[in-house]
């Protein structure tokens, strides 16, 4: 019986690939991909897909170790799938997905990328989404429709676990049958928290009086969000229920506020350097932001910009953009609430010498877009992406008319394989 034919096998790994997974070979070139390993490892571990010359396999124990790797912090590590680096330090994690970075992309870009750290690998995220189902709250298992029940998580900011300990308690109480996600998301030390329902549930106001004894009143809010969809986690309908409707804040003296259906970066710290470096590549030029999400990016490119034109689908972002371009006068900034597939291409053919800066979800940019910055001699793009796969397919679309001439990585995503890439393309 060959390996490939076993369930259970030994493996040694040749290298981590850009999604976090260890990578090693049986005979006839047949491909195991496993996650939670590093290089040079020799791991037992069980199939769980497998199709031609592919496994998808899962960790039973490691053989032979790496010398780098240490005991994670967290007790959920490997189950719950949200993390890929805790077994190593953070230190090593950052050289080893700087290392992978540039081998992705050596084929597009031959310089060194500048990696860009702020050293805190824990209580980062401002925002975090739990599953309820069947009485118990978590994080669904990867590739299966398990949960993992999770007390702590130490990659969330302080504030979260400790509306997760309330809302857990509450739920043992009442036996809340109709709530299927509860979704919390901190800035400035004040919260928004949503619970996602099928409909109206009961003793809310219970669960707003035991948030309260944690609390302050005016540092939190209270939402229901009425959704049965099962593909997505928000649906439309939205009630407010108590205290904050939006969480407000200043970064470079720019007043801003965020809806809790908006999109904000997850981390703070690593954001605010972001957009500053995104800021530093704008001189005095009309620029248009595709997907500018509730306009923090935006109104910090109208202290550099001639004119700023911001295009989001979201409407509720769009309402938290222009209530920011009122608070700061900033009277250079125009919001466009619209599809950047449909937006973009048309004002690429008016504003030809606008500085195009984009910042698409993980599907990457539109056809129509990328096309548009082609066909209209737009001379200069800053693409902020968070998806290494589709930022490199877009860069290999729009290769035969702009030159790579800048690649930053920033670690908004400690412990995980994840990066934000800021990439400055300009004009053959």
């Amino acid at each position: 019986m060959s390996e490939f034919e076993k369930d259970v096998f030994k493996i040694k790994i040749d290298e981590v690939n850009i999604n976090g997974e260890g990578v090693g070979f049986l005979q006839d070139n047949i491909k195991v991909c496993v996650k939670n390993v590093l290089p040079g490892e020799v791991v037992k571990v069980k199939s769980i897909f497998k199709k031609n010359n592919f496994i998808k396999a899962e960790l039973i124990e490691v053989l032979e170790s790496n010398q780098n790797r240490i005991k994670p912090v967290c007790p959920y590590f490997s189950l719950c799938g949200g993390c890929d680096y805790q077994q190593l330090k953070n230190v090593d994690a950052i050289k080893q997905k700087k290392q992978i970075f540039e081998n992705y992309f050596k084929d597009i870009y031959t310089k060194e990328i500048e990696f860009i750290d702020n050293n805190k690998p824990f209580e980062y995220r401002n925002k975090a989404s739990f599953i309820v189902k069947n009485g118990k709250v978590g994080f669904q298992k990867e590739g299966s429709n398990n949960i993992v029940e999770i007390e702590n998580c130490c990659i969330v900011k302080p504030e979260i676990n400790k509306v997760l300990s309330i809302f857990r308690k509450w739920l043992n109480l009442t036996k809340e049958e109709n709530v299927n996600h509860i979704v919390i998301r901190v800035l400035n030390k004040k919260l928004i928290i949503t619970i996602v329902c099928a409909s109206t549930i009961k003793k809310v106001d219970l669960l707003v009086e035991k948030i309260k004894e944690c609390f302050k009143d005016n540092s939190f809010g209270v939402y229901l969000n009425f959704n049965s969809s099962k593909n997505k986690i928000l649906g439309d309908k939205w009630k407010h229920i108590y205290g904050l409707k939006v969480l407000e804040d200043v970064f470079d003296d720019v007043k801003y506020s965020v809806h809790p259906n908006s999109f904000m970066q997850i981390n703070d710290e690593v954001r605010n350097i972001l957009y500053k470096s995104v800021q530093e590549e704008i001189k005095n030029e009309v620029v248009i932001e595709g997907y500018s999400g509730a306009g923090l990016l935006s109104g910090i490119l109208c202290k550099t910009a001639k004119e700023v034109i911001g295009v989001e689908i979201n409407k509720n972002a769009t309402e938290n953009a222009n209530k920011l371009k009122e608070e700061n006068n900033l009277t250079n900034l125009q919001n466009i609430n619209g599809d950047c597939k449909n937006v973009l291409p048309v004002l690429a053919k008016k504003y030809k010498s606008a500085i195009f800066v984009i910042d698409p979800p993980r599907s990457g940019c539109d056809q129509n877009t990328l096309q548009s910055l082609k066909d209209n001699y737009i001379s200069k793009v800053v693409y902020v992406s968070c998806n290494p796969y589709t930022l490199k397919q877009n860069l290999r679309f729009l290769s035969d008319i702009f030159n790579v001439e800048k690649i930053k990585m920033f670690n908004m995503f400690p412990n995980t394989s994840e990066v934000e890439t800021l990439t400055v393309l300009s004009r053959k």
